[in-house]
Order: structure tokens, then C-alpha cells, then sequence
């Protein structure tokens, strides 16, 4: 299951060199270089639509496929950023503003995940408001260790059983053994599922984060820390337990995922990375509702309690919102949900190759 910012918060440490798990990818799947040129006239290009899109006619503003509001599968929206403009007012104007809804993987660099930098830039320079999850910063408490560390008597080598407590520290060599062995389960899969990674100046949300700010855009979060941990820890740590023991019953799945979940998002496949979510590869009939109830208290309740924020400052236009990709897809993904709000979505291409 994709996991949220929260996992660059666990306060773990490295103590090793990463391992091949961590490597960034090489040979055919890396990025094409552009030429010079090509790229300047991309951005020339995107400075000029960005423009123009702050001031396109609401009549202009819909996507061609359907009326916005109207029954729509979900899996027609390929993409990574979109364009987002509010239902037309009561009051007929020529001036609705546009936002920009761009869906984040919380690993790799900007580079690995073939983003372009400067075209995201310049999006985020045509908007007045920043919206991420949740703050890239915050101070560490008891009761938000609380919801990643296992209380003092228990342990996660007793939860899983000593074999396959070695076989998660073969993993992630470069989590010190005293952390991983206080560990909640949610922890250690998020990390796994993450290739280990933790805190970088890298990764893709902490970069908006920090052009946001330089932009000096006001910011606004769709949560706090403390209710996204307690989202990834609503599962009972025994209950949890059984879905890590099966999982690391097939330790090669992870890099394969992490791998397919890159190949996803650099093709803007969103719904093909959700259908892998779906299948729960590894889980028997026993695991299979554990993992389902933790994706709906990490997902799709999430959502619910995101959109009723999302929905005024939307209207309101000239946001750039970023949260995680897997957010955006699904029955009950934003996409789907604004469109049914009656808003107009319309895939950008312009991050990717």
C-alpha cells in the first residue's frame, strides 16, 4: 500500500549504505535527455498556456469527453498533473481562475520520477495558494511516537516471529535494530514500500514545499501530522502484523513494486497502479480485510475529509495542490469526486517526457 508523507517523519536514522533496493534506475528506463533548445521552447510554451489559462472563458474550461458532473469512468484520466476550474457561477464571468492538482510519489527525486523542474515552476507561479498534506516539518511529541513505536513490553521480532523479524532487517540494513525492533508493522511497510527512504531534501513533495515557499506562497494543509498518523495506525498492531509476516514471505516483491510503481507514474498510469494495489499479491483470505480496512482509513477516508477543504479553495481557484498520486485515482479519488462536484479536469502533460 502507498504510503504518506508521515513515513519521512518516523525519526529513524540510517546506519548502513544503501542497498540495491535504494539504487536510482539505470540502463533503458532512464530519462532521454532534451536538448537545450527543445526545452526552452518548452517552457516558453508553458508560460504562455499558463497565462492564457487564468483567463479562458468558462465556456472554454470543460473537458471534451463530458459535461463536468456527468457519469465518467474514472480510468479515462491519465496523468500525473491536471488542470482543475470551478462550476460556472450563477453570475456569468469571463474570469475563472485555474488551479493545478499534480499527484506526488513520496520517493525518488525529481529527476527519477522524469519531472521537469522548471515546467512545474512555472505552474506554481500562476497560482496564489499552496496545498499539501501535511507540513514537512514537525516537532516530535510522545503521543505522535505513540503511533509509530510499539509500547515498551511488546516488540516487533515477538509480533512477526524471529525469522521473518531477520528477514525485514536484511531489508532495510540501514534502519539501526533497536528502532525496527520497537517498530510498528505500518512503519516497517511503509518504509519497505518507500525503498527505505526517509528524510531527503530530494523528494518531490519536500521540493514543492520549499518553491512554494520561495514563490511566497501562503500554504495551507489538508491535515495535521498527528491525524495522518493516526490515519496509517488505525490498525491494531497484531492484526497489522499478518499482513508484514506474509509479505516478507516474498521479500523480491518489494523492489518489483517500487519499480512498477516508478513505470506507473512516469506514464501517468495511475489507475494501472491502484489495480496493483487492488490484486493484495502475498496476502491470503486472513490478510486480505486487514489490508483493506488500513487502505480505507489511509485512503479513501482521507479523500472524503480532504475534498470538503479542497472544494472552497477550489472554487476559489489559483491553488496548486499536491498530495499523493494515488490519492487522485479511483471510485472515490479526487478526480472523480471533483468532476462530480461539477468541476472540469484536464490532463496536463507538460511534466512528463
Amino acid at each position: 500500500m502507498p504510503q504518506p508523507d508521515a513515513v519521512r517523519h518516523c525519526g529513524c536514522q540510517p546506519e548502513a549504505a544503501p542497498t540495491a533496493m535504494h539504487r536510482r534506475v539505470s540502463g533503458p528506463a532512464r530519462r532521454h535527455e532534451k536538448g537545450p533548445a527543445r526545452r526552452r521552447l518548452q517552457r516558453r510554451m508553458l508560460s504562455l498556456a499558463a497565462g492564457m489559462l487564468l483567463a479562458l472563458p468558462a465556456t472554454h474550461a470543460g473537458p471534451p469527453a463530458a459535461e463536468p458532473g456527468a457519469a465518467l469512468s474514472w480510468r479515462q484520466w491519465r496523468g500525473v498533473l491536471f488542470r482543475v476550474v470551478a462550476p460556472a457561477p450563477a453570475t456569468p464571468s469571463r474570469d475563472r481562475p485555474v488551479s493545478f492538482l499534480l499527484g506526488t510519489l513520496h520517493f525518488g527525486s525529481v529527476e527519477e520520477l522524469h519531472l521537469d523542474a522548471e515546467l512545474l515552476q512555472n505552474a506554481m507561479r500562476h497560482t496564489r495558494l499552496f496545498i499539501g498534506e501535511v507540513p514537512m516539518s514537525a516537532p516530535r511529541s510522545a503521543q505522535l511516537d505513540g503511533h509509530r513505536r510499539l509500547p515498551a513490553q511488546r516488540n516487533l521480532r515477538d509480533l512477526l516471529g524471529q525469522a521473518p523479524f531477520d528477514a525485514l532487517q536484511r531489508l532495510l540494513p540501514q534502519l539501526p535494530a533497536a528502532q525496527l525492533l520497537h517498530a510498528k508493522p505500518w512503519l516497517a511497510l511503509a518504509l519497505l514500500e518507500s525503498r527505505g527512504e526517509t528524510v531527503s531534501e530530494q523528494t518531490l513533495d519536500r521540493q514543492l514545499a520549499q518553491w512554494a515557499a520561495r514563490e511566497g506562497l501562503p500554504a495551507f494543509h489538508l491535515e495535521t501530522l498527528a491525524a495522518q498518523l493516526q490515519a496509517l495506525d488505525c490498525v491494531p498492531a497484531e492484526e497489522h502484523a499478518q499482513v508484514l509476516r506474509q509479505r516478507l514471505a516474498m521479500p523480491w516483491l518489494f523492489e518489483e513494486q517500487a519499480q512498477r510503481v516508478l513505470e506507473y507514474y512516469r506514464a501517468g498510469d495511475l489507475p494501472a497502479w491502484l489495480d496493483e494495489i487492488d490484486a493484495m499479491t502475498g496476502l491470503d483470505a486472513q490478510a486480505r480485510p486487514i489490508e483493506q480496512r488500513a487502505r480505507l482509513c489511509l485512503i479513501e477516508a482521507r479523500n472524503a475529509l480532504w475534498m470538503d477543504q479542497l472544494d472552497p479553495l477550489l472554487r476559489a481557484g489559483s491553488a496548486f495542490v499536491a498530495v499523493g498520486a494515488i490519492h487522485l485515482t479511483g471510485e472515490a479519488g479526487l478526480l472523480a469526486s471533483l468532476h462530480q462536484r461539477g468541476f472540469s479536469i484536464v490532463a496536463e502533460p507538460l511534466p512528463l517526457q
